[in-house]
């Protein structure tokens, strides 16, 4: 007779026992703080008893081991070790009334029955209560002993595996596993000749040989950088409403590629980006790393708060810090203290003051290209100036001994000599940005040549003197140069003034008394820069052939004791900047003139004429026969023309940050309008203690702290992201969050061993990387497997490996390179792949310089990344959001993608490419179709694939056009699940 059927409700009596048995060993396992009871209590008790004093009620806060031990406001012990029932935790877990009820009925938050009885366990068992496991150094275990494992990460994982009842996945064939190695540390395919050169290498070794040559190709810089450069919010504008374009953006993209191929020690590769500024003799190399904090937001729209924008730039700076390098959600501290780990608000602060002690600078860094197409230029323009300089050397000559005497017993010198200031740091102000930039090395100030009419410069200098009268402003011009940056040479200073600060710290504006210009135009008067109106101001229009001066008489002499500073203030309204400026000062009595002579003329006039040098005599011959002779200016009249027309240093700057003091206080509520208590730059207290260099730390020693090997969570963060890039999933499965929210490492003896494993190998990525590709773990096959599919669905056991889309960038890699389009060209600029029009509608820039040629087959990670116009083909694969740090990018599956793969222009031009390179294959359609598939998926195709691909382009060849069956047949197979696939 038919078996009976099962009662509903019942479970089989074998069924039943299994369930007890599993309860009974569960029960006696002891109770795991880290595993099973603080996932509780972050979740609902830390909000409102965690680390937040601001928030905390009751006085009870349950994250310490002191205060669940301790008394409440009440009197009451939430937590009495050994004993439950005396417990107040659990009794008002369980009571009954709403009042007293925890969590509070409108928290919704209320435990299970199982919830509740870990709680209870955990109290009779004693309530160990340790530091959270990532703030606890990492401690390298022993590797147990496993059957068939040599591999130190497949006994890790076996071992885990063995505990769970399971077996590992078998390995994958060698076409999966060579297509897999160079999609993970290349983002390209293998070509066909490359799969069958690792299938023909018989010998031992034949793995680590081919892992060895893709860790050497330079490939392998981009591939890894861009999983850095989601790290950094990497883009090439600025974000918010305008959206400013940051040409130079590629330098930092360029750096980080270049550190990545010659595989910098991780820790030197935090430094250099960190502070690289402030290492011993910093090279530009160095500096351009800083330009990973450069990669911020910044608000230059016109009205916009630049103080407010600073400060929320430093405030990310510390956020993304916090979360690239130690997985913490620091950021959650700025406006309170952290509600589930331990980081007060007043710490963040103290991170935050590393980043409140940088200014923004950009230093010349042109390219080797652009340095050797300069220098061509510049050698035939010397060549020419020589021409043009050799009549005017003989005159010259000639006037030293006929002119210049004639000449000097004719003048009458001024009484005013002059001191130069030494400016230490120069401040650029419009309405919409702020910056800092250095002087010149002759203590000039060289104004930019795009900075806008409306503009301010507030020049910072030391300086002591006694009997100071007045100060002088030089608008200088050398040959073949105007004073101002207007279109016919002209400037507009509209006001002059000075603020003294003393050692003391008070400041005081300068009064003066008067101005007065060497040159002024008509309705440009010098007097026009001290009024007080900014539509009004000095100008040279009619003379912008020379140098002026400009001096400013004080109202009574003034002392400057030694610690003083001057901050000088020129304001520029309408016309033009000044093109370069310098500054000085005198105890000369007044009043004072601004004499027509340079310094350096006067200093030899000053000179009796038997202690002159030939120098010196050459000099004022110069001078003369440029200013007071006229066959002299006639000669120089093309040697000036020249002169303007040299060639100009590339402009290539690279964005970096540079130290600037400034005192850091706690911002209330996260209010900079609000300052609370100064505090100085340090580290949360629950991670070991920073050391500094000095008596005041900076970001040199943030840098070097967070890279100590000590340190308990830099190395595990950085080979988290290793693996989650590795294995589809990180052991951390929340890699921006190692706090108390974050989810526990599924293999945490494996993680400590990788960690501590990484730094004995000196940091190093690719010795890392190595490590792990070469494990049987990552070479299992990826397939599903029906004893995983309830009980492991995500992989978290590793019983196999992950299979998974490619990510935006690799998808249209993959396309180019199969289809044979891709320009493998590394680094440089980026490009403007083709862009509809329509998606510019909505942003405020709206300039997309299409890209012609093979440049626009470069590789996705050099599409131009506009914050506010994002490509929408890498938006369509889930490419991060720039505005942060992504640590982990989504993964969707949509049509829109499949829409993309079909009508986008370069997923169709790699199609054409692609049949173009099938019509070349000799033999039959078969050959052509099994060519297709060794092109796009690395391996033959099985007989049923090849059927239907034979039937899809008969179908299309039906219609009467062979080339168009290629075509339809090579889009089919870029449009392949597996051929953006991973597997």
């Amino acid at each position: 007779m038919p078996p009976r059927p099962s009662s509903p409700g019942l479970l089989p009596a074998a069924a039943l026992g299994a369930l007890l048995l599993t309860a009974v060993a569960a029960r006696a396992a002891p109770v795991d703080y880290d595993r099973d009871i603080r996932p509780i209590l972050s979740t609902h008790c830390f909000h409102c008893h965690g680390p937040d004093d601001a928030s905390r009620k009751g006085g009870l806060r349950l994250d310490l081991a002191a205060g669940a031990r301790g008394s409440t406001k009440s009197g009451a012990i939430a937590v009495v070790p050994g004993d439950p029932e005396q417990s107040e935790l659990l009794q008002r877990i369980a009571s009954p009334h709403a009042d007293e009820v925890m969590p509070p009925p409108e928290a919704k938050k209320a435990l299970s029955a199982a919830q509740t009885d870990l709680l209870r366990r955990w109290i009779a068992e004693g309530a160990p209560q340790p530091a959270h496991w990532s703030f606890q150094a990492p401690a390298r275990p022993a590797l147990p002993e496993i059957a068939g494992a040599t591999h130190p990460v497949d006994r890790l994982v076996r071992a885990r595996l063995a505990r769970e009842g399971l077996a590992p996945a078998p390995a994958a064939d060698p076409r999966t596993l060579v297509r897999r190695l160079h999609l993970d540390l290349l983002g390209l395919p293998p070509t066909p000749a490359d799969v069958e050169a690792f299938l023909a290498d018989r010998a031992p070794g034949a793995l680590e040989r081919l892992v060895d040559r893709l860790l050497a190709s330079p490939h392998f810089g981009e591939r890894w950088g861009r999983h850095w450069l989601d790290q950094a919010r990497f883009a090439d504008s600025a974000g918010y409403l305008n959206d400013t374009l940051r040409p130079n953006a590629y330098l930092f993209r360029d750096w980080v590629i270049d550190a990545v191929n010659r595989d910098v020690p991780f820790d030197r590769f935090t430094v250099e980006q960190l502070a690289g500024d402030l290492l011993p003799e910093a090279t530009l190399e160095q500096r351009i790393a800083t330009g990973f904090h450069r990669n911020s937001l910044k608000n230059d729209e016109a009205g916009a708060d630049l103080e407010l924008d600073r400060v929320k730039n430093a405030v990310d700076r510390a956020a993304t810090t916090g979360a690239v390098w130690l997985g913490l959600t620091v950021g959650c501290a700025e406006c309170h203290t952290h509600k589930y780990d331990p980081v007060s608000i007043r710490e963040f602060y103290q991170l935050y003051a590393f980043f409140n002690r940088t200014a923004e600078r950009d230093v010349p860094a042109p390219r080797p290209a652009e340095l050797a197409a300069y220098e061509r230029k510049l050698a035939e323009w010397e060549a020419e100036r020589a021409r043009l300089e050799a009549p005017v050397t003989a005159h010259v000559a000639a006037l030293a001994v006929t002119r210049v005497p004639e000449w000097e017993r004719g003048l009458t010198l001024p009484a005013a000599r002059w001191t130069l200031l030494r400016p230490e740091e120069i401040t650029f102000i419009t309405e919409d940005e702020e910056r800092l930039f250095p002087p010149n090395d002759d203590h000039s100030v060289s104004t930019g040549e795009r900075d806008p009419v409306r503009t301010r410069y507030v020049v910072r200098a030391p300086f002591a003197q006694r009997g100071v009268t007045g100060f002088r402003l030089e608008a200088l011009a050398g040959l073949g140069e105007k004073p101002g940056r207007s279109r016919g040479g002209d400037f507009h200073l509209a006001e002059f003034a000075v603020t003294a600060r003393t050692p003391g710290g008070a400041q005081e504006r300068l009064p003066f008394a008067a101005a007065r210009a060497s040159f002024a135009a008509k309705t440009t008067p010098a007097a026009h820069t001290l009024d007080g109106d900014s539509t009004t101001g000095w100008g040279v229009a009619g003379q912008t052939d020379r140098a002026h001066a400009i001096v400013f008489e004080l109202k009574e002499p003034r002392d400057f004791p030694p610690g003083t500073e001057l901050f000088v203030e020129l304001e520029h309204r309408i016309t033009g900047v000044l093109t370069r400026f310098r500054l000085a000062a005198t105890t000369a009595p007044g009043p004072l003139e601004p004499g027509p002579l340079p310094d350096e003329i006067l200093a030899v006039l000053d000179t009796p004429e038997a202690a002159r040098t030939p120098a010196d005599r050459l000099a004022l011959a110069r001078h003369v026969a440029r200013f007071a002779d006229e066959r002299g200016r006639e000669l120089h009249r093309p040697l000036a023309a020249h002169f303007a027309k040299r060639p100009e240093f590339p402009r290539t700057a690279a964005p970096v940050l540079v130290a600037h003091e400034r005192k850091t206080r706690v911002h209330l509520r996260g209010d900079y309008q609000r300052p609370g208590e100064e505090v100085l730059p340090g580290t949360p207290a629950v991670l070991p203690p920073l050391r500094a260099r000095g008596a005041v730390a900076d970001r040199l020693d943030l840098a070097r702290w967070i890279t100590d090997p000590a340190h308990p969570l830099t190395a595990r963060v950085a080979v988290n992201q290793i693996w989650l890039q590795l294995f589809g999933r990180g052991l951390v499965a929340t890699p921006d969050n190692f706090g108390a929210l974050g989810e526990r490492p599924s293999h945490p003896e494996l993680l400590d061993w990788l960690a501590t494993e990484f730094t004995r190998l000196g940091w190093s990525r690719k010795a890392l990387i190595r490590l792990l590709v070469t494990s049987e773990t990552y070479r299992q096959v990826s397939r599903r497997r029906a004893d995983l599919e309830e009980r492991d669905p995500l992989n978290v056991l590793l019983a196999r490996q992950s299979r998974h889309r490619l990510e935006a960038e690799i998808v249209r890699d993959v396309a180019l390179a199969s289809s044979g389009l891709l320009n493998p060209r590394i680094g440089g600029p980026s490009i403007h792949p083709p862009l509809p029009e329509f998606v510019l509608a909505f942003g405020r820039n709206r300039s997309w310089p299409e890209t012609k040629g093979p440049e626009a087959n470069r590789r996705g990670m050099y599409i131009h990344l506009r914050r506010n116009v994002p490509y929408p083909m890498l938006t369509a694969f889930n490419a991060p959001d720039a505005s942060v740090a992504c640590l982990q990018r989504e993964r969707s599956n949509s049509p829109l993608q499949a829409l993309t793969l079909l009508n986008d222009p370069v997923f169709f031009a790699a199609a054409e490419a692609l049949a173009t390179r099938l019509a070349e294959v000799p033999g039959d359609v078969d050959a052509r179709l099994r060519h297709g598939f060794a092109l796009c998926l690395g391996r033959p195709p099985a007989p049923a694939e090849l059927a239907a691909l034979r039937r899809h382009h008969d179908d299309q060849l039906a219609l009467g056009d062979a080339r168009a069956a290629l075509l339809a047949t090579a889009r089919l197979l870029l449009n392949l699940d597996e051929f953006i696939t991973r597997e």
